[in-house]
């Protein structure tokens, strides 16, 4: 898998949507960006749009498994293979400050021979197979995602990622992210998932005793299903070299019980490196 083009020019940025997080590729193609699945899939009505732009899509009958963007442990026998379309936006600015994407009738760039899980959801998604080759920057003002192939200029580390602390990660191709946060002064593991919706940071039920602030009651509505949850909006939060109060969430469901989402978590620009298991903030809002 590799890029057409060098993954530093300014028409490599891409908007997002928000909740799920999705990257827009480009106009009609979009994809869940989800640190929390293994592998990555691709719609049937994804496929066929790739197919209408001229791009071949491959099927080959090579078995793929591992969690998907929805939360399920899949195996396929089969996966497909495509050039994946991105960027060729120019960005603007509205009176209000808000960004304006306006596309130029191209990509600027493509990523070659792409695998997939076929699925038959509604999102596709880029699962840990495909982020763990980039240096994931997401600029906040912007609402956009940006691949690199190494660390922008103007980040500085903030904190440092684990990977396979659990047997079970170890059976799967990706390996999947982790960061201690310590909440209340108490430090715990946490999945790093850029697929939890809403909710920054979540613990099971059972952990409710950490709290010490009056909890509110809340919904939370994931890919699959709604959960009742507890909220402390004032938990107070360490990570990395940062600290501060932040919400966190109280509920219990069939995914991880700990987990944390830097994009809903943080309000200004960052860097994930995955394979360099660590986290950069820009120092300062462009």
């Amino acid at each position: 898998m590799r890029s057409e083009h060098p993954l530093d020019i300014a028409e490599n940025s891409i908007p997002m949507t928000d909740m799920p997080f999705c990257a827009v590729m480009v106009p009609g193609l979009k994809f869940k960006i989800d640190t929390g699945a293994d592998i990555s899939s691709l719609s049937d009505e994804d496929a066929e749009k790739l197919k209408q732009m001229g791009y071949e899509v491959k099927t080959s009958y090579r078995p793929i498994t591992g969690r998907d963007g929805y939360g399920r442990y899949i195996f396929s026998p089969k996966r497909y293979t495509v050039t994946l379309p991105m960027g060729g936006y120019k960005v603007s600015k509205d009176s209000l400050g808000n960004c304006r994407y306006t596309y130029s009738g191209r990509p600027a760039n493509k990523i070659l021979n792409v695998d997939f899980a076929p699925t038959a959801d509604q999102v596709s998604s880029l699962g840990l197979d495909f982020l763990r080759k980039y240096k994931l920057e997401f600029d906040f003002n912007e609402k956009a995602i940006k691949f690199h192939d190494t660390i922008p200029a103007d980040y500085q580390h903030v904190s440092d990622l684990l990977c396979n602390v659990s047997i079970k990660d170890k059976f799967w191709s990706a390996k999947r992210l982790y960061i201690i946060l310590s909440i209340n002064q108490r430090p715990q593991i946490y999945q790093m998932d850029t697929g939890l919706q809403r909710t920054a940071i979540k613990m099971p039920e059972e952990e409710i005793k950490r709290a010490k602030h009056i909890l509110r009651d809340d919904s939370i509505f994931t890919m699959r299903h709604s959960y009742s949850a507890k909220v402390d909006d004032k938990a107070w939060v360490e990570f990395g070299n940062r600290c501060g109060t932040k919400a966190v969430y109280y509920y219990d469901n069939q995914e991880d019980s700990y987990q944390m989402n830097p994009l809903n978590m943080f309000e200004q620009d960052l860097v994930i490196d995955i394979e360099g298991q660590a986290i950069y903030f820009r120092p300062y809002q462009k």
